[in-house]
């Protein structure tokens, strides 16, 4: 995405170069101190922004890669560096063999080099590291498999802010250095102009550019170097002071495809000032080195669409300067591998500075009209974690269906039943599925800055993948699998046949498990108003609840609890009942039905005659815990959640409250995050307020209007033991959905409005919070940054990304701890202490510079959150699985069984349990990834990941041995090759890198597998079905 510098822009800054020569002299690696620059020609292709992917596709990267490859395979000189591996792929599957060929010919003599290799540059601040995973195999599997490449430098040069969970995923595929670009213009560049900002430029005065950066602070051996451009990733340019207009600046550069005024091209009359000014600006970059090379992209946004223009006007400037040796500079051009080839060879070794465990949010840019209208860079972007988040929920739903998808196909293509079945439509869906994926990783696309016709795009995109997912992949692999005498063909996951089920139908639904822990938790499907039974999948009566939701359109919802075998499937069976609540003829021979209990929500009324000490308290629990509500007289007598009882601890009365609070924004737009003060509680409009009670589950629903409400939901477990396993396996019950509460916000925001919900607690945290990257938990200080003390400045620039988990924790007594799991990202913070705050939704009028659109986001989303409260070892020993669930919802198929078949003799045709695991994995080990990634390979990528950080549970941080041949987490080497799986033999296991592109480990037959705290490990193994 193009945010270069452009003049009118961009304040001038006076950057300060250190005096620095004799430091610089001291590691020079040539006896002449010649600088010498790297240029690395490179087209930057966002996969949609301003246009759609096909339309960049079609308009703007076949051109670009046409000429560039014709012109490489005419000039054996010239050199291109290539990252988005999704276009280019689409571009190689359009070629001649013969033109394919060349291709390879220019790969194999170091002219066309891959950086990065994934399918997109993925945002760094919401996306999930599953999906980064799942996109940069895809790129790395058709580079090695097309070329014989394994790409081994990270190209992210455009994502909103660096995050440790990509340096921590590179360094496990083996990459060995990084390039970055977008962290706060204040640690680039020493501003001191009026007023000065102190502190600022501290790379530039410390020479750090370049780093050592080891991003986990749980595992140490992992580290990458990292290099940060330092003037973006365009052409090189000058900026220098405007003699007219002291307020502004001008810009001259060599961006040949750009402005020709301001980037003029090389010609007998210019060439000696152009070279002056090369020159120039190489000796100033120079100075922010500890050495005497220079890593210069050659290129910007879609560059290179007339390469003969680009190339040509270098020729010129390389050829004249080079031949000057008086300039002290050599230029060549570059793949980004040669120039840290060239650092590797320096003696002696340059010592560079290290970063351990700390990530660059917020990413900040210095405008002109901000510097000037605040003295500061007052221009936080924080508020694309939060943005459109109808669509970072969309795609991370879809990310968890592609993941059933995933599991399906695996074990169904090994799966040994007699029934003959075509795998190859399933296939086909979930690869459509895999390239959407990758593609909204985009980090325009999951941010949502895009442009709202791409917006429609990306969402246009997802509906695709996942109704064929939905259509050809799900529904067809669990009848596959469920088949025992016939397969059933009449499977739908298309919920409507329930909604229209009527007196007398009996609905087969079967719940897919794509985790590999056996799990137990209570279900919500939308249903008709009619009687109900449930039966679980041994056909036993199981209890049920029937609730009319006020906040979901009035309709009703069932609710259940369904047990489900670790990666396994389990059928429930719907029962319409009669009017009086029995079972009809046909399905006579079932046992007696536990009707299902209709829950009457009871409006809750405030009652202004009472005093402060005689109001009503309204309680909603279970036997861990109670929600205790009151009416609010000091916010428009709102019911809010009052205090907290831990029945557990026999604590009661613990003071913690939430509602929603609302900013006014100031120039927001989807990238920054800039209010005009502090924030208001939601004004409610003719509130409503309701109480639901029942077996399965407890509700407090607060509708403020029409289009914002909050309902909290507290749920009891009505399933005592896992019926999986043997009650004294410590797999049995660990993870209840009785230890939490959720919060369902349906919410939608005015113009120029932004959403939050705000807990408030007795909690001592010092304004220290944590939010995580979807890996790791990340220490967050709300402090005042660069001395800026502007309101807006202090809210905006401490909300950091929570990909999935936040918490605060009391840092004195450390006897409370509230913790927030969502399904997506938002934007988080702690404001004030025994605060913490969670951004749900945006909306502004101002028109953004770069996209000339608003934040126009009228959705209306559900956005639920679990939220865990109370003891901190407790919390954060059950916090981890229960994100991975929560994330991870079961997946329902449909079928009507048909009237003409007695009920038991349907169990008897079709099996109503899948179990392919020999028991469920350990809480401290999760099956991250079993995927057949390759059509006609009986090969499997395995991922296996210890869930849980060094010192988070006393006991569970520790390291795992896991046997594959016994499926235990013993110590005991068990290689009788049965398998941890039911239905497959494993008959070869080789360790590879995260990306499954570079062997780690010959083939083995030792099958046990250690991993530390938080350690993934990816293997390749080899399956065949049991006979």
């Amino acid at each position: 995405m193009r945010k270069a510098l452009i003049p009118f822009f961009f304040v001038l800054l006076f950057i300060t170069f250190i005096n620095c020569t004799n430091k610089i002299l001291n590691n020079q690696d040539s006896d002449d101190n010649t600088i010498n620059v790297f240029l690395i020609p490179h087209s930057h292709c966002d996969l949609g922004w301003v246009q759609t992917l096909e339309q960049y596709y079609s308009e703007n990267v076949t051109v670009i890669l046409d000429n560039v490859i014709n012109t490489l395979i005419k000039d054996s000189s010239k050199k291109f560096n290539w990252a988005e591996i999704y276009y280019f792929e689409t571009w190689w599957n359009e070629q001649s063999s013969f033109l394919q060929a060349q291709v390879r010919d220019l790969v194999n003599n170091g002219q066309l080099y891959f950086i990065g290799g994934g399918w997109a540059q993925n945002d760094e601040g919401a996306t999930h590291y599953q999906a980064v995973i799942n996109q940069m195999t895809l790129g790395h599997q058709f580079l090695l498999s097309e070329f014989g490449v394994v790409p081994e430098i990270g190209w992210q040069i455009d994502p909103f802010g660096p995050s440790t969970l990509t340096a921590t995923l590179f360094s496990l595929m083996g990459f060995k250095y990084h390039v970055i670009n977008r962290i706060d213009e204040r640690i680039k560049y020493v501003y001191n102009d009026t007023p000065d900002i102190v502190g600022s430029g501290w790379m530039t005065t410390d020479r750090s550019f370049e780093f050592q950066w080891y991003p986990s602070h749980n595992n140490e051996d992992l580290s990458i170097f990292t290099h940060v451009l330092d003037h973006h990733y365009n052409s090189p340019y000058l900026i220098y002071p405007n003699a007219s207009n002291p307020n502004q600046s001008l810009t001259t550069g060599f961006d040949f495809e750009s402005d020709p005024i301001q980037n003029p091209p090389i010609n007998q009359s210019n060439i000696y000032e152009r070279a002056q000014i090369f020159v120039e600006i190489m000796q100033q970059r120079s100075q922010l080195y500890r050495h005497n090379n220079l890593l210069i992209p050659f290129g910007n946004d879609f560059r290179f669409q007339n390469a003969s223009i680009e190339f040509e006007n270098m020729d010129k400037l390389i050829e004249y300067i080079n031949s000057n040796s008086s300039w002290g500079i050599t230029i060549q051009y570059a793949t980004l591998n040669e120039y840290f080839e060239k650092l590797e060879s320096i003696e002696p070794s340059i010592q560079y500075p290290d970063i351990v465990g700390q990530d660059l949010f917020v990413y900040t840019m210095c405008l002109a009209t901000d510097y000037q209208a605040f003295n500061t860079c007052a221009n936080w972007w924080s508020g694309y974690y939060t943005s459109y988040p109808l669509l970072k929920q969309t795609a991370r739903d879809s990310d968890s269906l592609l993941r059933v998808g995933e599991m399906l196909y695996s074990l169904s293509c090994f799966y040994s039943n007699g029934f003959d079945f075509d795998f190859n439509i399933g296939y086909y869906a979930l690869s459509m599925h895999r390239n959407v994926s990758g593609i909204l990783t985009h980090h325009d696309a999951i941010t949502g800055t895009a442009k709202s016709y791409v917006r429609d795009n990306y969402f246009q995109m997802l509906n695709e993948a996942q109704t064929l997912t939905l259509d050809y992949n799900v529904p067809d692999f669990v009848g596959f699998l469920l088949s025992n005498k016939s397969l059933n063909v009449d499977y739908h996951s298309n919920g409507s046949v329930l909604l229209n089920s009527t007196e007398g139908d009996i609905i087969a639904i079967s719940f897919t498990n794509s985790i590999g822990w056996d799990r137990i938790e209570t279900i919500s499907l939308q249903i008709p108003f009619v009687n109900i039974a449930v039966y679980d999948y041994q056909l036993n009566p199981i209890q049920s609840q029937i609730v009319q939701r006020f906040d979901k359109s009035n309709n009703w919802y069932l609710y259940f609890q369904v047990a489900t075998p670790a990666l396994g499937i389990s059928t429930y069976f719907i029962v319409i009942l009669s009017t009086n609540g029995e079972l009809l003829d046909y399905s006579k021979n079932l046992p007696i039905p536990i009707q299902s209990t209709l829950s009457i929500s009871n409006e809750l009324l405030f009652n202004n005659n009472n005093d402060d000490d005689d109001e009503e308290i309204t309680t909603i629990g279970n036997s861990n815990f109670n929600l205790n509500f009151k009416f609010d007289k000091s916010n428009n007598n709102l019911l809010t959640l009052n205090s907290y009882d831990d029945l557990f601890n026999n604590k009661f009365g613990i003071s913690i409250s939430q509602h929603l609070i609302e900013y006014t924004s100031l120039s927001d737009d989807a990238y920054k995050f800039r209010v005009q003060g502090l924030p208001i509680p939601l004004t409610p409009i003719n509130p409503q307020f309701y109480l639901t009670i029942g077996p399965v589950v407890q509700i407090v629903t607060i509708i403020y209007n029409n289009n914002c409400s909050q309902s909290y939901l507290v749920y009891n477990d009505t399933i005592s033991s896992n019926p999986f396993e043997n009650n004294d396996n410590n797999n049995s019950r660990l993870i209840k959905n009785d230890q939490y509460f959720e919060i369902d916000n349906i919410v939608a925001s005015g113009w120029d409005k932004e959403i939050s919900m705000k807990f408030t607690t007795d909690i001592n945290n010092q304004n220290i919070f944590y939010t995580n990257n979807g890996l790791e938990i990340m220490k967050r200080q709300w402090e005042i940054h660069w001395n800026d003390t502007f309101i807006w400045s202090e809210i905006t620039g401490n909300f950091y990304p929570m990909i999935n988990t936040g918490y605060m924790v009391d840092q004195v007594t450390n006897d409370q701890q509230l913790t927030i799991l969502s399904k997506q990202t938002f934007g988080a913070s702690s404001q004030t202490n025994g605060e913490f705050e969670v951004l749900l939704i945006r909306r502004s009028n101002y028109t953004q510079w770069s996209v000339h659109e608003p934040m126009n986001d009228t959705s209306n989303p559900s956005l639920r959150v679990l939220c865990i409260f109370g003891d901190p070892n407790f919390s954060n020993e059950i916090r981890t699985p229960h994100s991975i669930l929560f994330e991870n919802p079961l997946q329902p198929v449909y079928s009507v069984v048909p009237s003409s078949i007695p009920i038991d003799k349907y169990t008897d045709i079709y099996n109503t349990l899948f179990k392919p695991l020999q028991t469920s994995l350990p809480y401290n080990l999760h099956l991250l990834t079993f995927t057949k990634q390759w059509i006609d390979s009986p090969s499997i990528i395995m991922r296996l990941i210890n869930i849980y950080e060094i010192g988070q549970s006393i006991n569970f941080s520790k390291s795992i041995n896991f046997n594959l041949g016994s499926g235990d987490n013993n110590n005991n080497n068990n290689n009788n090759n049965n398998g941890f799986l039911t239905h497959y033999n494993i008959s070869q296991i080789i360790e590879t890198t995260l990306s499954a592109n570079s062997e780690l480990s010959n083939p083995t037959n030792d099958l046990v597998i250690t991993l530390e705290p938080l350690e993934i490990k990816t293997f390749l193994l080899t399956l065949s079905p049991k006979q």
